[in-house]
């Protein structure tokens, strides 16, 4: 079938046409800010789970909703290579977008004009040249968050600007992917400032997304953040969830599956939305016309995967040096895992101590988590299977 009408989209944070099995999570930030907007606390939202499923686009979906809402939002990507932006300026870009879409009376009252002054102070931090701009000439704020620490300035910032957003009857969100990408004192910020702001009945929220291990992260960086938030695993598709995420947009084409091919695709997929929108994609592209059949599923199961291998494997692959590669070889062994750091140890013929820093440099890479003690495993679902097909 045509290429040009293939509805499928698969890629890092593209957002498929049919958004299926998040609908809990849609709506458990709206009733957040609906609380918010009628004078009412809540607790800030953190989702966690394996990449492909979906983290980044329902991050994408909150934010744009909360867009709408006319709330002041910013959406931040935490990124741990050793020139990356700090949080604090991917904070303070954000918010200035969002506050210069703030125009005439909605931003006239005084405590709008005195969050925009600690804004200012704020941003001074990590641009001199005069900080970022949103369309008003507003000097800095002498004594508010202008210390240069970001635990004690984005805290200020979430209270003034939480303060003056709930006179104009709307809140503050600040998105975070790949927040289990943040340094330590960066997560520990922002526990203080949401707690700081919940505390006061402030409408000031964090949204973060993240790996499987991204809790205890934020327990070790703040003891008491594992009350703070609201944690949502996101995980694969339920069976009917899966079913609609593939078959939905096809069907708005006109075009239908055979139940034979339906169920290949749930199987090669087990239920993660990329994997739905990469072999939907090529499946599309196989088929010469509808219904599409077992054959075509075959078929563009194959390219499929040969596409996954070539994109979203090999990139985390090629990363991995050759004694990283040979540990993930050695988790390979237990299929999905989760394994024993001791077992795959053994297997490697060292000892756990003479792997700890090939363990925790492949964790900080973001290719393997640890769920618990003692217990590595694959933060890319399909994992294991590839790299048994390299060595096939």
């Amino acid at each position: 079938m045509d290429a040009r009408t293939n509805p499928y989209s698969p890629g890092a944070g593209l957002r498929p046409r049919i958004l299926a099995g998040r609908e809990d999570d849609i709506e458990n930030f709206d009733v957040l800010a609906d609380r918010a907007q009628a004078g009412l606390t809540s607790q800030s939202i953190v989702f966690t789970g394996l990449r492909g499923v979906g983290k980044t686009v329902l991050l994408h979906e909150l934010a744009a909703d909360g867009e709408r809402r006319d709330w002041i939002t910013a959406r931040v990507e935490a990124d741990r290579n050793d020139d990356r932006s700090t949080f604090r300026n991917d904070v303070a870009r954000g918010l200035s977008t969002s506050l210069r879409l703030v125009r005439g009376e909605r931003a006239g009252g005084s405590r709008f004009k005195a969050a925009l002054r600690t804004f200012k102070s704020f941003t001074l931090s990590v641009n001199q040249a005069g900080g970022y701009s949103f369309g008003v000439e507003v000097d800095p704020e002498q004594g508010r968050a202008d210390t240069g620490e970001l635990y004690t300035d984005l805290t200020d910032l979430a209270i003034d600007l939480g303060r003056a957003a709930a006179d104009i009857g709307v809140g503050v969100t600040v998105f975070v992917d790949e927040m289990q990408d943040l340094s330590k004192p960066e997560m520990s910020a922002i526990c203080r400032a949401c707690h700081e702001a919940g505390q006061r009945s402030i409408p000031f929220f964090v949204i973060g997304a993240g790996l499987p291990n991204l809790p205890g992260q934020l327990a070790e960086a703040e003891s008491y953040a594992e009350r703070l938030f609201d944690y949502r695993t996101i995980d694969r598709l339920a069976r009917l969830s899966a079913r609609e995420a593939l078959v939905g947009p096809s069907r708005e084409r006109g075009v239908e599956w055979t139940p034979e091919a339906e169920s290949l695709v749930e199987e090669a997929s087990n239920g993660y939305p990329y994997f739905i929108q990469q072999f939907g994609k090529t499946i599309w592209d196989a088929a010469p016309v509808s219904p599409i059949t077992d054959v075509d599923a075959r078929n563009g199961i194959v390219v499929g995967l040969e596409q996954l291998d070539r994109g979203f494997f090999t990139s985390r692959w090629k990363r991995a040096t050759p004694v990283e590669r040979d540990y993930l070889t050695a988790m390979a062994t237990d299929g999905p895992g989760p394994s024993s750091s001791g077992t795959v140890a053994s297997r490697m013929g060292k000892s756990t101590s003479q792997l700890g820093p090939t363990r925790s440099s492949l964790i900080g890479k973001g290719i393997i988590y640890s769920p618990e003690y003692g217990v590595v495993a694959f933060t890319v679902p399909g994992m294991a299977d590839f790299i048994a097909r390299q060595h096939g």
